[in-house]
């Protein structure tokens, strides 16, 4: 990302360019430019998110009068959305991705969602317009030639979501990246003033929805919403003396108060009274109120930020990694900082014991492992504890297909070579994290199965989680730079760089394990005949008599799946 300074200008620009953007359909001249105009703009309203949310979520209060509704609309729904995914913790590139869907809601059809807004009647043209604006936006899109991706699906399903999301028949809705978008446009459309319309506030509508969706995912999102909004209550009207006041910033009993006449700041003072809030719509053209007065000395928050060890834990991680022979001592006191994983190493190591034992201290659990796969071992650990705490809108869909990953390997190695399983288990433990790092707004639940014959490439772990390809340059950095030595993850990374018929041993066996997966998550059996002669082959090596034998052994050990 670009430099970026939180200003009053840099605020004012988000209205003035969404206005701006959403006029652009109407030149077809300008189409080829809408997608880089988009995807700057959802930067921007990401970058502001995280140095002022004070004055965004403030913003969902006013109606900015010089600006019509269209644009007060989506400027409100990038605002939610920002919100939502800030308070689930979704990295800000995968925000960006869901900020452009809302700013695509309604590119086509902004001069009709404004006279159905001022209640005036629309043509039959009009109506079919209005009606299939996702439809138009996506070809538009194509005639641009943007990629295909996350943003064509979440604008194919949005109506469908949006009718679906709450009601008395439950309607299973298995997109969560769409889910959010969706919460986003119920919310913003409740709280965005219209003619002759009933204006509700943003807590009445959080709780609406909370009450009257059967979606868990959307419950548990909109509770997160709740909490960032009580992190951050600007934008709420009180009491103060005789005047109308609203709440700019917070700080623990400290309350920073706008004093309003005539909906214009009149004045700044502090309290540490307690205030009875209530929500009011603000209509106004002030700039003061509208831009300036959040960037005030007495005024200006900064976000608050939640200690995080993941950067530790990776450090660690590279640490186990740099070296070929590691000790135990300098293995124990990689990991000494992270007491609450000796717990989870000692279960890791109770398959290496012939009794299945637990160990007694961390350097017995070491031990038991053996030199040659302590460091591997504690690497798969830190790197699950990360897995299991890295926020994704799928995160139990990825966790539940890495389970069924490590059943699989178990149940591979059970008749032959059971002590090869972390040396299997490991390389999938640090591609999943990494494609949850770097590929988060491509995962979907979605499996899909490669099935070309004349493809030079073997199956890639991308497949598994619903879109083609991993960036190829960036996995071997991040292989190299934190297992330089391992032969495995090395060979693992053969599977997504090298071209089929130059894979070695190792590499085949984990093209098998990918084989098996998606066999299992999609049902498909048909194979190329490459990918069938590497089946059979490492189905042999271990000792099956058939692909059905082993099926049937990895179902009988009830892998998990997500069913909403």
């Amino acid at each position: 990302m670009y430099e970026f300074e939180a200003s009053p200008k840099q605020l004012k620009r988000l209205f003035d360019h969404t206005h701006q953007a959403l006029r652009l359909y109407y030149n077809k001249e300008k189409w080829p430019a809408i997608y880089p105009t988009l995807t700057q703009l959802a930067e921007r309203f990401v970058l502001m998110y995280n140095h002022t949310p004070n004055a965004l979520h403030a913003h969902l209060q006013f109606y900015a009068a010089d600006h019509g509704y269209t644009t007060n609309l989506v400027v409100n729904q990038c605002i939610v959305i920002c919100a939502l995914c800030h308070a689930n913790g979704y990295s800000s590139q995968f925000t960006e991705e869901l900020v452009l869907a809302c700013l695509s809601d309604h590119i086509c059809s902004t001069n009709e969602t404004n006279r159905l807004a001022n209640a005036k009647s629309l043509n039959v043209q009009e109506q079919k317009l209005l009606k299939l604006r996702h439809q138009i936006a996506i070809k538009m899109l194509k005639s641009a030639k943007v990629p295909s991706g996350q943003l064509q699906r979440i604008l194919a399903r949005l109506d469908k979501y949006t009718a679906a999301i709450t009601g008395v028949k439950h309607i299973p809705l298995y997109d969560n990246t769409t889910v959010l978008v969706c919460l986003a446009k119920r919310i913003s459309k409740a709280i965005t003033p219209r003619p002759k319309v009933r204006t509700f506030n943003i807590t009445q509508t959080i709780k609406s929805l909370y009450v009257n969706t059967h979606n868990q995912f959307a419950q548990s999102s909109l509770t997160a919403l709740a909490q960032q909004f009580a992190h951050y209550p600007t934008g709420v009207m009180v009491n103060y003396k005789s005047d109308h006041a609203m709440v700019l910033a917070k700080a623990n009993k400290s309350i920073t108060l706008g004093i309003l006449k005539d909906n214009k700041v009149a004045g700044v003072v502090k309290t540490s009274k307690q205030l009875s809030p209530f929500y009011k719509p603000i209509i106004t053209t002030d700039k003061t109120l509208l831009y300036s007065i959040w960037f005030n000395d007495q005024v200006i928050e900064l976000p608050q930020r939640e200690h995080n060890n993941k950067d530790m834990i990776l450090e660690a991680v590279g640490k186990l990694g740099q070296e070929q022979y590691i000790e135990f001592k300098a293995i124990e006191k990689t990991i000494a900082p992270f007491t609450q994983l000796e717990q989870a190493l000692r279960h890791a190591a109770r398959q290496y014991n012939r009794q299945g034992q637990k160990a007694t201290t961390l350097r017995h659990c070491l031990t038991m492992v053996g030199l040659d796969t302590a460091g591997l071992l504690c690497q798969r650990v830190l790197l699950e504890t990360l897995l299991a705490e890295q926020p994704h809108p799928f995160s139990a869909d990825i966790w539940c297909k890495y389970t069924l990953i490590n059943k699989i390997i178990f149940v591979l190695l059970s008749k032959s070579k059971p002590e090869s399983f972390e040396a299997l288990l490991g390389p999938f433990t640090a591609v999943i994290y990494f494609i949850v790092l770097n590929h988060d707004s491509q995962i979907m639940r979605l499996v899909t199965p490669p099935s070309d014959d004349f493809s030079q490439i073997p199956i890639s772990t991308a497949c598994i989680f619903g879109f083609e390809q991993l960036d190829g340059s960036l996995l071997n950095e991040f292989v190299q730079d934190n297992f330089r030595f391992s032969k495995m993850h090395n060979a693992f990374a053969e599977t997504e760089l090298t071209e089929k018929q130059s894979l070695s041993v190792d590499a085949k066996l984990f093209s098998a394990i990918k084989l098996i997966t998606v066999i299992i998550l999609t049902g498909e059996t048909q194979l190329t005949a490459w990918q069938s002669q590497v089946l059979d082959s490492i189905l042999d090596e271990f000792n099956w008599q058939s692909r059905t034998q082993i099926l049937t052994a990895i179902l009988e050990q009830s892998p998990l799946c997500t069913i909403e």
